[in-house]
């Protein structure tokens, strides 16, 4: 397998498609909101949102696409669309050296539009630097006022358009109580992104340390989230248009087992997945993911087979082996006219058939996000309305047999950041007054039961008989409730940064799942966010 995937890179490396380099664009990137915008508007129809996250070059292509003709552009929305053309000049200029007639054309339109200069005549390798960070300043009643700062250095190499090597290290001055690593005069550090990567025009292969989510919820993922750590991991996406083919294969930290012996165990993911677009209206996303491990234990080529069947390779492997932890995911995105987006995730862990013994009574563990996007309500122009309900059930992510297997990455969880055992309601409305000034109010409500993804494993249904059965409340044991309001005002006074307040009321009942503890709490967060880079 290693020398297929060898291959596979170099004969993309000197194919002579046409072709795109990559960089990819971070979750937490302010970009991302502008993106959410024009693309429930109908101005980004082929950008899939299940398939994150994007690279810069791809936002760039589509945002190129735009018809600036139609006349439903209205005069806020086309300001919207030039800041997030001055965003992604870089990826313009890389572009127009591309050997297609119908990409210069569209950059001298935008340079047009921008009124800046383009050059097409250069193919040689460009080199990229720069720094971005963001500093940020929050006060509450119940805690003394904190100041924390993250600063990212970046580095790259493009060649023809075609290979991208780029770096995205991480220092920062504060590492919350799940951090793994080491810290030096007070700082932290960690490479967030480090890979090599290639691309043509129906293949991309990448190696090294990237972002990886999967879904269309925008609160988070059920899957794959960016509430995990950026994954060491090789992977490919094969095909164009109306279906893709994705594969990967991913290294987790080692893990402490504790029981029944005690060893450091080797974890590894390997996925693949299936997506579909038709028409620009619908997309849809199949997807298989086992974790697996075990002292001394290698990567195991009846999951690296990109077309095998997880699900039987785990059923008919040898006696003794523990038992792998499997998810499946289907999700959605669907667009209707006039500015309206519904979308979900449904996520299986697993599910019992039999019911023969105590074991069997294990209730079933799966999550479900559902969502609709409502751009432009009531014909008000540049707002954005967003509601998503989410329910993951108890032991979700969990298993019972080993430590290393639970859904974990240098102990944050792969998938929902809230968990398993919770239900959360989430409504915000956002309202772009300009086009780089816009506010954002929200309310979310979570009821979450006890227990911990990285906690034990309960096993209360195997205290019961088959004949008496076992039924569990949901969310299980003491439920913590908490309420959640704020407002939130977004503001950029130039292309090199922006501004941002937070200010939310907090409420919570049986707080940290102690009956009657319950507390209010005000925070307001002041974040500046800098950025700037070249290209050479």
């Amino acid at each position: 397998m290693k020398l297929t995937f060898i291959v596979i890179i170099w004969v993309a490396f000197f194919s002579a498609l046409p072709a795109f380099a990559q960089e990819t664009l971070p979750p937490y990137h302010w970009a991302n909101s502008y993106i959410d915008y024009l693309k429930v508007r109908g101005y980004l129809p082929a950008l899939s949102v299940i398939d994150r996250p994007f690279n810069r070059d791809d936002i760039a292509r589509h945002l190129l696409k735009i018809d600036w003709d139609r006349k439903s552009i209205s005069a806020k929305d086309r300001e919207i669309i030039k800041l997030l053309y001055k965003e992604f000049t870089g990826e313009f200029e890389l572009l127009a050296v591309s050997s297609r007639t119908e990409w210069r054309d569209l950059i001298k339109q935008a340079a047009d539009l921008l009124d800046i200069e383009t050059t097409f005549d250069q193919e040689t390798p460009r080199i990229k630097g720069g720094v971005f960070g963001e500093t940020e300043w929050h006060n509450s009643r119940e805690t003394d006022s904190e100041f924390n700062f993250h600063l990212h250095t970046q580095a790259g190499l493009r060649w023809r358009n075609t290979v991208t090597a780029y770096n995205n290290l991480r220092i920062f001055d504060q590492a919350d109580s799940n951090y793994i690593g080491k810290e030096y005069k007070g700082l932290f550090a960690f490479v967030e992104q480090g890979y090599l990567a290639v691309q043509q025009d129906w293949i991309q292969a990448k190696v090294g340390r990237d972002w990886l989510q999967t879904g269309p919820g925008r609160s988070a993922q059920l899957l794959f989230s960016d509430n995990s750590r950026p994954f060491d991991m090789y992977q490919l996406r094969i095909g164009k248009g109306p279906v893709q083919f994705a594969f990967w294969g991913i290294q987790l930290d080692h893990m402490f087992n504790r029981e029944p012996s005690r060893f450091f165990a080797k974890r590894y993911i390997n996925a693949h997945r299936l997506s579909f677009n038709l028409g620009n209206k619908v997309f849809l996303g199949v997807s298989e993911v086992v974790l697996y491990g075990g002292e001394n234990r290698g990567w195991d080529l009846n999951y690296i087979n990109p077309v095998g069947i997880y699900y039987a390779a785990n059923v008919n492997q040898e006696p003794g082996v523990p038992s792998n932890n499997l998810l499946y995911n289907i999700d959605w995105d669907i667009y209707f006219k006039p500015n309206l987006e519904i979308y979900g995730e449904f996520l299986l862990d697993d599910y019992q058939v039999d019911n023969e013994q105590p074991g069997d009574l294990e209730p079933n563990e799966w999550g479900v996000l559902l969502g609709i996007n409502w751009a432009d309500p009531g014909g008000w122009n540049g707002s954005l309305l967003n509601f998503e309900y989410t329910q993951v059930r108890n032991r979700t992510y969990n298993v019972a047999d080993t430590d290393w297997g639970k859904y974990l990455h240098r102990n944050e969880v792969i998938g929902h950041f809230l968990g398993n055992n919770f239900e959360r309601f989430d409504l915000s409305a956002t309202y772009w007054l300009e086009p780089e000034l816009y506010f954002r109010a929200f309310t979310n409500i979570t009821r979450q039961g006890e227990g911990r993804v990285s906690g034990a494993f309960n096993v209360d249904f195997q205290n019961f008989t088959v004949e008496e059965g076992y039924r569990e409340a949901f969310p299980f044991g003491i439920v913590e409730r908490h309420w959640q309001s704020g407002l939130s005002l977004f503001y950029q006074p130039h292309p090199a940064g922006h501004l941002r307040v937070d200010l939310s009321y907090d409420d919570f009942d049986n707080f940290r799942h102690v009956t009657e503890n319950g507390f209010s709490d005000v925070t307001i967060k002041l974040t500046g966010w800098f950025q700037w880079n070249r290209l050479w």
